[in-house]
């Protein structure tokens, strides 16, 4: 079997078996020979087997190469004769027809110095130059910090993790020429799974060919693995993983044919594991402790840029979220009314303010033959988008009710089959539903499962109406039989419907508006004199004094009507 030594450069002593047809010589991680003196072109010549022996050609290089101290002419094979000396920039190689006979070792220190004097064959060790040699695994120091720094300036100004995640693995290429494939793995913050955002492969060449169907890397990873470097939030390192008893035994790393590997997680200054970087190889390179505290070094970096890059994506995305909800928020105002009606003799206030940007509560002014009003007001069980979307639905549904029934009762036993036909997961709705006839000063009340009304007297005495009606939400059973009331009314009275949002309000303390003073809106509203709007705003003003300090609790709707003092 034919041999080069390598008898200067950083692997002096190194022994390479050429077993196959073509051993290319060059810079580029893909070749056989991998040198990375100054001046070596990416590739630099080629040794060819020929009959029984060997030929040598430069491949055009900048800094030539030479046998024997004479350069060659590019692209001209040249045969090899045993001893022949090749140099290639400041590395010296000389070729051999068969091993020869080592140098007896002598120690000096702890470094091992090889003479010229013979020993035995038998303790001669060589690379096998079909696979990529130990040569590959060394990186000079400049080029180490290069790659760091390239890393360090990627980190610093992407904020994209699908364009950072790649960008960490090609840079990791440059610092491990070893390494077969390289992934890069996040456990997504919500389900926990492990998300692949990243993978390389660089392909083995064979037989001085790139061949497709043996370069095709499985993109699959040992779960074993990354499970026990995520539960020990500890780096690995195995340099034969199939037969290390560090490592569990399953039939993932046998399959995936991993040799060497080593596996960092990406860790957060706090503590928490983001996920995972694994490089690893299937041949005879190997990573040392050495790669292991480099790769740990950049997993610290990425740790950070990935943290940054989440939080920055979050941001956009709380951002679009707000943006969309500022828009539903107009959207949704536009099924509010834009105006309070305009009923000789009559007074009206109305006020709105949703919990979030947008709410499940909605009211409704629909004229009626014979100038009458009908006032509805509902509230969508839950809070946000999802009742928001319940309430632009059945605000139209509602207002096609009251102009298709002939009273508010007939009105909310149609309510009320839609929306139970429309099975709503626990979604109901409760609903005030009245109508008011000017001439006859009366009002017809209805109610699905709403508050009681308040009729504030023109002598001050208030009254709870509907509460006898009772009548589930809308939505629970499909038969339910709503009932009406009339009630009539007189000149200064006002009448006052409100939603869940005003009684429920609740104090820095956590006390809640209506129980911490027992029936604190029933008693504010017979205190206050005047007509509708100065009853509706000395409600709000107090339940904003009472919740001063503390969030909205829930959608607060208020209605206030009534015949103008005579």
């Amino acid at each position: 079997m034919a041999i080069l030594q390598q008898v200067s450069g950083s692997t002096a002593g190194q022994f390479i078996e050429l077993k196959v047809e073509v051993v290319d010589i060059g810079r580029s991680p893909d070749c056989k020979i991998v040198l990375e003196p100054n001046g070596v072109s990416r590739r630099h010549a080629e040794i060819r087997r020929s009959g029984d022996g060997h030929t040598i050609v430069d491949l055009t290089s900048r800094n030539k190469t030479k046998v024997n101290n004479v350069e060659l002419v590019p692209d001209k094979p040249q045969r090899l004769r045993p001893g022949d000396k090749i140099n290639i920039c400041d590395v010296e190689f000389i070729y051999y027809t068969q091993a020869p006979k080592p140098a007896a070792p002598k120690s000096r220190g702890n470094e091992l110095i090889v003479t010229e004097e013979a020993s035995d064959e038998a303790n001669i060790q060589t690379i096998d130059a079909s696979r990529s040699s130990a040569v590959t695994s060394v990186v000079r120091p400049e080029v180490k910090l290069k790659a760091i720094l390239e890393i360090a300036r990627n980190l610093s100004t992407e904020l994209k993790i699908d364009t950072l995640a790649p960008k960490i693995l090609e840079s990791l290429m440059q610092l491990f020429p070893q390494a077969e494939r390289l992934f890069l793995i996040l456990k997504d913050p919500d389900s926990g799974k492990l998300v692949r955002k990243a993978f390389k492969h660089r392909p083995t060449r064979r037989s001085g060919l790139f061949k497709a169907q043996e370069d095709e890397a499985p993109i699959s990873i040992s779960r074993t693995i990354v499970n026990h470097v995520l539960g020990q939030k500890k780096a690995l390192l195995s340099q034969d993983a199939g037969n290390d008893a560090n490592l569990p035994t399953t039939s993932s790393i046998a399959d995936l044919k991993i040799r060497s590997v080593m596996c960092v997680p990406l860790l957060t200054p706090d503590g928490q594991a983001l996920g995972i970087i694994q490089l690893d190889t299937s041949d005879s390179r190997q990573f040392n402790q050495d790669d292991l505290d480099l790769l740990a070094a950049v997993a610290g970096q990425a740790a950070i840029a990935v943290q940054n890059a989440s939080l920055h994506e979050s941001l956009i995305e709380r951002e679009r979220i707000e943006r969309d909800l500022r828009l539903a928020e107009q959207v949704q105002k536009r099924f509010l009314p834009k105006s309070t009606p305009v009923v000789p003799g009559y007074q009206f206030f109305a006020h709105y303010d949703p919990a979030y940007e947008v709410g499940g509560d909605y009211y409704l002014f629909v004229e009626l033959p014979g100038d009458r009003v009908a006032i509805a007001l509902g509230d969508v069980s839950g809070k946000g988008v999802a009742a928001a979307l319940m309430m632009a639905k059945f605000s139209g549904e509602t207002r096609y009710a009251i102009l298709t029934e002939p009273t508010p009762s007939a009105a909310a036993n149609k309510l009320n089959k839609l929306l139970y036909e429309a099975d709503i997961e626990e979604k109901f709705i409760t609903l005030s539903l009245s109508v008011l006839d000017p001439a006859l000063r009366t009002l017809t009340v209805c109610s699905a499962g709403h508050l009681p009304i308040l009729i504030r007297r023109a002598s001050g005495r208030v009254e709870e109406c509907g509460e006898e009606l009772g009548g589930l939400p809308l939505g629970i059973l499909p038969e339910s039989d709503y009932q009406q009331t009339v009630i009539p009314l007189e000149p200064g009275d006002v009448v006052v419907i409100n939603s869940d949002g005003v009684t429920d309000a609740r104090s820095v303390n956590e006390e809640i508006y209506e129980k911490v003073d027992n029936r604190r809106l029933l008693k504010r509203v017979a205190a206050v004199a005047g007509g509708a709007e100065v009853v509706g705003r000395a409600i709000l003003q107090d339940v904003r004094e009472f919740s001063a300090g503390h969030a909205q609790a829930d959608d607060i709707t208020l209605i206030c009507f009534g015949p103008s003092p005579e």
